[in-house]
């Protein structure tokens, strides 16, 4: 069975990180078939419980077409029937009075029944240690929640969005592994910006790599072959996260070919020890980025693994409403590497 479904180094490792490493996983889109598909997979590599938001019949009716028999780690909630409807509704009124705004208790139920903020609420209260989104539910209906209840009194960060790129056959990178961000949320980043999304891509590489993550920071120039704004924003950044952790490895500005290309590197920056093997790739803006994302998975038959929404207190991370069963199996895995790389940053 496992043989048949992993298809690359990276999903070996995803494999073997999150072996024995069980937690709670919340799913708004409980009622979509596909993720019934995906968990009669998952459970062939992890024993987390899952939590299905949605109608019972539906998600009963998911369980059975998919063949999955035992269902002892599946746990479905309607929100309208749950034993926490109260608790929660308390939650959430609480939650934004501490932000100074007023709702109504029937504001809040309403709030409630939706999935993707009952989901929230459940992460938030620790009936869920983590949460994935987005097959059913688009990619704003899911960071809401999380904004409002997730990200409720934590230290101010800035959400943004990672994607893992695999290269088929490709030398460079870290085997053909690539990070990319910001990929989908901060259309211009500042300078405060850009720094938080640095510094948060390297925790989400951290995570996710088997080797160093080698950060370039992305732009039209190479160490000064031009000057704008932009270009002195990434280079403050590039010394501002030096200071914070002289232990990253990050160079910029860098143009593409001399990041990931070592004879480029070679000839335009040489005494870099990033250009030429980055394989963290900031981009300066949203527009380049996205359309990177898009020209690369595309023109190279490259795999891409969900969104990992970075900055959230509690990983509560984003697919596509085109995904496929697969797609959220590897993305639960990483969402559970993604929380235990937090758990174990509080004991460095």
């Amino acid at each position: 069975m496992q043989d048949k479904i992993i298809r690359n180094e990276f999903e070996e490792y995803i494999v073997s990180s999150i072996k024995g490493y069980n937690k709670d996983i919340v799913y708004p889109d409980g009622e979509d078939i596909r993720l019934a598909h995906a968990l009669k997979i998952f459970k062939n590599f992890n024993n987390s419980k899952t939590i299905l938001i949605g109608k019972e019949n539906i998600i009963n009716g998911n369980i059975k077409e998919c063949g999955i028999i035992n269902t002892d780690t599946i746990e479905i909630i309607e929100p309208s029937k749950s034993r926490k409807f109260n608790d929660y509704k308390n939650l959430l009124i609480d939650l934004f009075k501490s932000r100074q705004k007023e709702i109504t208790e029937e504001q809040a139920e309403e709030m409630i029944l939706n999935n993707n903020y009952f989901a929230a609420l459940m992460i938030k209260s620790g009936d869920a240690q983590c949460g994935i989104s987005g097959s059913l539910s688009s990619t704003e209906a899911m960071l809401r929640p999380l904004i409002q209840i997730i990200q409720a009194g934590q230290k101010k960060r800035y959400l943004s969005a990672a994607v893992l790129e695999i290269i088929p056959n490709c030398p460079y990178g870290l085997n053909g592994q690539f990070l990319l961000a910001d990929v989908g949320i901060i259309p211009e980043p500042n300078e405060e910006q850009l720094l938080d999304i640095t510094l948060l891509s390297y925790e989400t590489a951290k995570a996710y790599f088997k080797g160093e993550p080698k950060i370039a920071m992305l732009s039209y120039s190479t160490k000064g072959s031009s000057k704008s704004e932009k270009i002195d924003q990434i280079k403050k950044v590039v010394d501002q996260v030096k200071k914070i952790n002289p232990q990253i490895k990050i160079d910029g500005e860098l143009q593409f070919d001399a990041a990931v290309f070592p004879d480029v590197a070679q000839k335009k920056s040489p005494d870099s020890e990033v250009a030429g093997q980055a394989n963290v790739l900031i981009f300066p803006e949203l527009n380049s980025a996205n359309i990177t994302l898009k020209a690369i998975h595309r023109l190279a038959n490259a795999g891409y693994y969900g969104s990992t929404i970075q900055g959230a207190a509690i990983p509560f991370n984003d697919t596509t409403r085109g995904c496929l069963p697969i797609d959220l199996v590897w993305l639960s895995g990483m969402t559970l590497m993604q929380l235990k790389r937090m758990e174990q940053n509080k004991f460095e």
